[in-house]
């Protein structure tokens, strides 16, 4: 038997620091993004929502643009990793400059500004990210291996995650100058700056360690958006997880936010967004060590279905939890963190489609299946900032005020209830999976034998 390629042991490791450095620009700007836009420039929910669903549509397009731009390019360096080394010092700086807001949010150019900065910062994520996250599926031919490099891929997002919810609101208070009680534009600021000047030098080790083993037969297709969306929707299998990825995403980054609405005003303290937002980041580290084993024992998509179910009940638990019962809260949100560990699954598989996809039809998308990782990403974090706020806002929720007894129900429904349901349903999609584990390796297997 041909013996399978495979990524060193460093690469494996190392391949996390992408994810880590993603957290530090991405999920920060998710966190305290929105919060920012309407409690300091002050721009209106409604200005808000209009700025990550115009984002969110534009990347609709230009997502899937960049994957199949990245599976056609053909360099000394491979396909992939270029663009992380060349779009990751770009990426941090606007990062930061997402935190800026030169003309305030009462005037129209503050709006274009948010915008504008917003949505090039989008762009720059799917330079870097998507590239990163085809990576894993050409690294290797192992599909054990790759569960590794996503379940690595994992620990650094969440490990990224509970430095920047650890961490960020103590920084940014301290940056908003002394006796501050919440924080100001400039200490966001200077924090997304930290961030920036950290993840740029974690996103080279992915591109000194990494090596792309996996390469497509034949010379690269003459790029067509129509063929590029062709070859997508044909992939049912495709199409199954990027639903389900669309409502994981939704439910887990949606929620991240709009979480500093439910700390601040229905628990209480400024300070407690630390603790709230670290535990399941810390939950999802110490889960990520087990999935590879129960990976193996049960399969990948019953690992996945299993822990977005357990993920809603700890939400639900959140959700009936009275806002002064904290032992109930803190239960709801460490269960909700252990089983935060579906991730890996659902990118390894992603790659299971790619090759269903090239034995059916002859053609290796990893750039664009990889880009629809990025796009659920994204959709996700913008439904729950523009659809979270809007929802927030219908049950009367007012910035920087005392919030009515309806308010604060409405940000406990926004932000545990609804993604309690979306975690539900993201599991019975599940259920359309019926690859197993035994059919992906058969596919690889025939695939080796084809191009040999």
């Amino acid at each position: 038997m041909e013996k399978k390629r495979k990524a060193t042991k460093a690469a494996t490791i190392c391949y996390g620091f992408g994810d880590l450095a993603s957290q530090f620009v991405w999920t920060y700007v998710g966190s305290y993004l929105t919060i920012y836009y309407t409690d300091i420039v002050g721009l209106v929910p409604i200005a808000v929502s209009v700025i990550m669903m115009l984002a969110r549509i534009w990347d609709a397009v230009n997502d899937p643009m960049m994957g199949a731009i990245a599976e056609r390019t053909r360099s000394r360096f491979g396909r992939f990793r270029p663009y992380i080394a060349f779009g990751a010092p770009l990426l941090a700086i606007f990062s930061v400059l997402t935190f800026t807001n030169p003309f305030g949010g009462s005037s129209a150019a503050g709006v274009i500004w948010a915008g504008a900065i917003y949505i090039i910062a989008g762009m720059l994520y799917t330079l870097v990210n998507i590239p990163y996250g085809a990576l894993a599926a050409v690294m290797t031919e192992d599909a054990d291996q790759r569960n590794v490099l996503n379940t690595s891929r994992n620990i650094g997002m969440n490990l990224g995650m509970v430095i920047v919810n650890g961490v960020s609101a103590g920084l940014a208070l301290k940056f908003s100058g002394a006796g501050a009680e919440v924080a100001n534009g400039h200490g966001y600021m200077m924090v997304a700056l930290i961030y920036a000047i950290i993840s740029v030098p974690m996103f080279l080790v992915v591109f000194f360690t990494s090596r792309e083993v996996v390469q497509p037969v034949g010379n690269p297709q003459t790029f067509s958006f129509k063929d590029t969306v062709s070859n997508l929707v044909k992939n049912k299998y495709l199409m199954i997880i990027t639903l389900i990825m669309a409502l994981q995403m939704t439910a887990f980054m949606g929620r991240i936010a709009v979480t500093s609405y439910y700390v601040i005003y229905c628990l209480g303290s400024f300070t407690m967004i630390a603790l709230i937002m670290t535990i399941p980041s810390i939950g999802g580290i110490i889960g990520s060590f087990f999935v590879p084993f129960f990976a193996k024992k049960i399969g990948k998509r019953n690992v996945l279905m299993g822990s977005m179910i357990i993920q809603g009940i700890g939400l639900l638990i959140m959700y009936l939890a009275p806002f002064d019962n904290m032992k109930m809260v803190l239960a709801g949100d460490i269960i909700f963190g252990l089983f935060n560990v579906g991730f890996p699954m659902s990118l390894s598989m992603v790659a299971d489609s790619v090759d269903y996809m090239e034995l059916k039809a002859g053609v290796r998308t990893d750039g664009t299946a990889y880009a629809t990782y990025g796009l659920a990403t994204k959709f996700g974090n913008a439904v729950g900032g523009a659809f979270g706020i809007m929802i927030m806002s219908a049950f009367g929720y007012v910035a920087n005020a005392e919030q009515t007894a309806g308010a604060l129900k409405g940000i406990n429904i926004t932000v545990n209830l609804i993604p309690a349901i979306i975690f539900f349903l993201a599991a019975a999609v599940c259920l359309l999976w019926n690859m197993s584990d035994k059919d992906a390796d058969d596919i690889r297997a025939q695939l080796r034998e084809k191009y040999k």
